[in-house]
C-alpha cells in the first residue's frame, strides 16, 4: 500500500481518532490532577481583622486554614499596643487554605520623639509642630506677659522640658503663653461639622483649651463630626471667651446628621431679623 493510500484509508483515519481521545484523556486528568493539588474551588474567605489582638491570631494559625504572620508595625496612641491595623490580603478575599496572612500591628513599645523647641513661637504655630511631633497638648496655661498669643514656656506636669529632650510619642506637654494684658478675650472659634481632631487643632489654635468630647461611641473617627459645641459662637457674630477656656462639644455620626445642611443653617443670617432691617430702611428712607 503507498503512503497516499494510506493517508485515506480507515486504518488511518481509526488510528488519529485513538491519538486524539489519548490526548483528550490525558489533558482532562492533568486539569483533574491540577485541581486536586491546588484544591480548585476549595477557598477561604480572609476575616476583618482590624483591632484584633495579634498573639491570639498567631495561637490560631495553621496550616489547614490561615496562617498568620506580622509583617510590620506601627506607633498609635489611639489604639491598643499588639492589635492589628492594617492586613493583605484585604478581608473578604477568597484565598486557598493554608495563605499566609501579612499584619501590621500596633507597637507595643512606643517610638522616642525629640521635644521640639517652641519659645518665642506663635500658639498657631506651636500647635502645628507639637501635633506634627505625634505629642499631645494637654494644656495651655496663660501668664500675665505682653507677649500676646507667645509661647513662654514648654512644661511636662511642674517641670521644664528643654528642646530635643526625648519623649515616648504621644507625651502630653503644658504650653505657657502670654496673655498680652488681655481682659476682653478672644473670637469663640465655630467648630461645627469638624471632625474631633480638627476641633482639637481649632480650640488650640486659637488660645483654649478642649474640654469635655460627648459621645456614645468613644471609638469615634472621622465618621463623627462636632454637633454642638458649649460655648456656642454664632460664625457671623462672634462670641468671646477668656483666654485659656475649656470648649466642649457632642459628636455625632455624618451618616446621622446632614452636617453640610447645619453649617449652611448656622452660617445663614436670619432673614427675618433681614427683613425687619430692610422695612426700617424703607421707612426712614425720605
Amino acid at each position: 500500500m503507498s503512503f497516499k493510500s494510506f493517508l485515506i484509508s480507515k486504518s488511518f483515519f481509526k488510528q488519529v481518532g485513538m491519538m486524539m481521545l489519548i490526548g483528550v484523556i490525558i489533558v482532562f486528568a492533568v486539569i483533574k490532577g491540577l485541581d486536586f493539588y491546588t484544591h480548585n474551588g476549595e477557598v477561604i474567605i480572609v476575616p476583618y481583622l482590624s483591632s484584633a489582638d495579634a498573639d491570639s491570631l498567631m495561637v490560631l494559625s495553621s496550616k489547614d486554614y490561615l496562617q498568620y504572620t506580622i509583617a510590620d508595625s506601627i506607633y498609635s496612641d489611639d489604639k491598643l499596643p499588639g492589635t492589628v491595623v492594617n492586613q493583605h490580603p484585604a478581608p473578604e478575599s477568597k484565598v486557598k487554605k493554608g495563605r499566609r496572612i501579612y499584619l501590621t500591628i500596633v507597637a507595643r513599645t512606643p517610638e522616642m520623639v525629640q521635644m521640639p523647641n517652641l519659645i518665642d513661637l506663635s500658639i498657631r504655630r506651636a500647635v502645628d509642630i507639637v501635633l506634627h511631633a505625634h505629642l499631645k497638648i494637654e494644656a495651655i496655661e496663660f501668664e500675665d506677659d505682653i507677649a500676646l498669643n507667645a509661647v513662654l514656656g514648654q512644661r511636662m506636669g511642674a517641670l521644664d522640658i528643654p528642646a530635643d529632650t526625648m519623649l515616648a510619642s504621644g507625651s502630653s506637654i503644658t504650653l505657657i503663653a502670654g496673655n498680652g494684658h488681655n481682659n476682653k478675650g478672644v473670637a469663640i472659634p465655630y467648630i461645627i461639622g469638624l471632625t474631633v481632631h480638627e476641633a482639637q487643632r481649632t480650640i488650640l489654635q486659637t488660645s483654649f483649651n478642649v474640654g469635655d468630647i460627648d459621645t456614645l461611641d468613644m471609638d469615634y473617627g472621622n465618621h463623627f463630626r462636632v454637633f454642638q459645641q458649649f460655648p456656642f459662637s454664632d460664625p457671623l457674630d462672634p462670641s468671646f471667651g477668656k483666654l485659656g477656656s475649656k470648649i466642649s462639644f457632642i459628636l455625632k455620626p455624618d451618616n446621622l446628621v446632614n452636617f453640610d445642611s447645619l453649617v449652611l443653617l448656622h452660617h445663614t443670617p436670619d432673614t427675618t431679623d433681614m427683613a425687619a432691617e430692610l422695612i426700617d430702611n424703607e421707612n426712614t428712607d425720605f
